[in-house]
């Protein structure tokens, strides 16, 4: 998996905010969750900068190079 396979890049992501993608967002890839704080069910919500094993590439965000995307960056790439 590639840094750029995260949360932001996935189909199943919808973020809030921003244009609806920003930084938070609620993971759709299986139905709501019920918990005690949602007792009728609730998506996760994850960071942009989230990833999993269930991730599919959004046919409607290009593939970027990866330090184009907001978060990817380390300490180290300028070295």
């Amino acid at each position: 998996m590639r840094r750029g396979d995260n949360c932001y890049s996935c189909r199943f992501w919808v973020g809030h905010g921003v244009r609806e993608r920003g930084p938070k967002g609620t993971c759709r890839r299986y139905p709501p969750v019920v918990t005690d704080r949602f007792p009728s069910g609730a998506m996760p919500i994850t960071n942009f900068t989230d990833w999993c094993g269930e991730w599919q590439r959004n046919a409607g965000i290009r593939e970027v190079p990866e330090a184009d995307i907001p978060g990817t960056s380390t300490l180290y790439d300028d070295v």
